[in-house]
């Protein structure tokens, strides 16, 4: 019992010493990361739900955004001044920015959109079905449509 606590305490203690490690070597990256993510952050902040839609649409449209930066952070020079040029340029800010505002848009919009096709299907079911009940009544009579306006007698008194 004892050997499978300190495996599992030795196996985090390394997993976190490799990501130190990772983290002061790619502190360029990591700058970027952290700034360029900060919509990422907020949606996070005011995602309530427990799916974390807004959270997934917002951050994987900023990471996009964020990606032609890193690429070129990684092909350039990968160093604090290449990371502070490039959040020097409007346009840089621009592309991260503008492309979070594109996943707060899929965000808010994305569930009309689905509504719409949702009710267009569901119209669609209930035509086929009521051409199916009026082939049905052509076959069997109006006694399987369920609209009949005779009832049966059910005085045993007459």
């Amino acid at each position: 019992m004892a050997t499978s606590s300190a495996s599992a305490s030795s196996t985090k203690a390394i997993i976190i010493l490799i990501i130190v490690g990772l983290l002061v070597f790619t502190l360029p990256t990591v700058l970027v990361l952290i700034a360029g993510m900060i919509p990422s952050f907020i949606a996070y902040a005011t995602d309530r739900r427990r799916e974390k839609y807004k959270t997934l649409s917002v951050g994987c449209m900023n990471f996009l955004g964020l990606l032609p930066l890193l690429t070129m952070l990684w092909t350039k020079d990968h160093s604090f001044d290449m990371a502070f040029s490039l959040f020097a340029d409007p346009f840089s800010w621009l592309m991260v920015l503008g492309a979070a505002a594109a996943g707060w848009t899929i965000f808010l919009i994305a569930p009309s959109i689905v509504a719409l096709f949702l009710s267009a299907r569901i119209e669609l079911s209930v035509d086929r079905l009521k051409r199916r009940q009026a082939k049905l009544i052509d076959e069997w009579g109006d006694g399987v449509s369920g609209n009949n306006d005779t009832k049966p007698n059910t005085d045993k008194g007459e």
